[in-house]
């Protein structure tokens, strides 16, 4: 497994073993106001905690700064998220980690998080208890927040890798973290889609696959479709045949792969084959090579 996937491996499930001791004493200070550019810069001293945890939290950290290409605007939960574990980890002290905690919080779609089962267990985060407690609360009873799926037993009920659920989980995340129809972002969506398309030339350099429905169940099948839909038209061109075999192989649905078709045909040629792209100005293909498209892809 490549280092970036491992990255967000650890979103939901690092479970962090901190001795007893002083707090390492940080040669930065991090400040609210400028914490993205702070922990862009941060290089961890290694005190009171062993190699194999210094060693892990520098690697969260590097591929943290990686996901977010070093800019401090394309931080989102699961950054946050990372670098709380990594202040942990490194037993930063007790203002630090109260600084990254409220960052983390305060991140748009953090709910999701604090009502994931078990995420917060770690002795750990005994620290932030009293308000991580009150915190459930208030997610839960925001009423515009869905208790996400539960993971573990997902994995556990269908026979699934867990780490590749997590990877999916967060690619699926991003897929619509600023992606709201008129109201869409699309300076910070555009920057999450590329990593997107980075994530999932990972995974099928692992799986020399389209990753479907036998890898991660349905509940996580389209995944890999939506970030191929979201993409450039060479992104398209590359895995519209991936996404074709996975049709056949009952890995993905035919419903995906005729909008696929649609949006690559009708970037390329102007013209859609099944008319599932409305809104993006496509005209309907003739007859004939509607009939040799089809015929083609095997779909109708």
């Amino acid at each position: 497994m490549n280092n970036y996937i491992r990255l967000y491996t650890t979103i939901f499930i690092w479970a962090f073993i901190i001795a007893n001791g002083k707090a390492q004493v940080s040669a930065q200070k991090f400040t609210y106001k400028n914490y993205e550019n702070e922990i862009l810069a941060y290089q961890p001293l290694q005190s009171n905690v062993s190699d194999k945890d210094y060693n892990h939290a520098m690697m969260i950290l590097s591929e943290t700064k990686a996901a977010v290409e070093n800019n401090p605007s394309n931080f989102n939960r699961a950054d946050y998220y990372n670098v709380l574990s990594v202040f942990l980890s490194m037993q930063e002290s007790e203002e630090h980690i109260r600084l990254a905690y409220a960052k983390f919080k305060e991140a748009e779609g953090s709910c999701e998080y604090f009502l994931a089962a078990g995420l917060f267990d770690s002795k750990s985060y005994d620290l932030l208890r009293e308000d991580i407690n009150k915190q459930v609360k208030t997610c839960k009873n925001s009423g515009d927040n869905e208790v996400p799926l539960d993971l573990k037993a997902y994995a556990k009920e269908n026979n699934l890798d867990f780490n590749t659920l997590l990877t999916m989980e967060r690619i699926n995340s991003a897929d619509a973290k600023y992606r709201k129809g008129d109201k869409t972002d699309w300076t910070k969506q555009n920057l999450l889609d590329r990593q997107n398309q980075k994530s999932i030339d990972s995974m099928f350099q692992i799986y020399n696959a389209y990753v479907g429905r036998s890898l991660v169940g349905e509940e996580y099948e389209s995944v890999m479709w939506s970030v191929v839909q979201h993409s450039s038209l060479e992104t398209m061109e590359k895995y519209l045949l991936v996404v074709h075999q996975a049709v056949k192989a009952n890995e993905l649905g035919k419903t995906p792969f005729k909008m696929l078709i649609d949006r690559y045909y009708g970037l390329k040629f102007g013209y859609q084959i099944f008319g599932s792209q409305s809104g993006f100005g496509f005209q309907m293909a003739d007859e004939k090579t509607r009939k040799e498209i089809i015929a083609l892809y095997g779909i109708e």
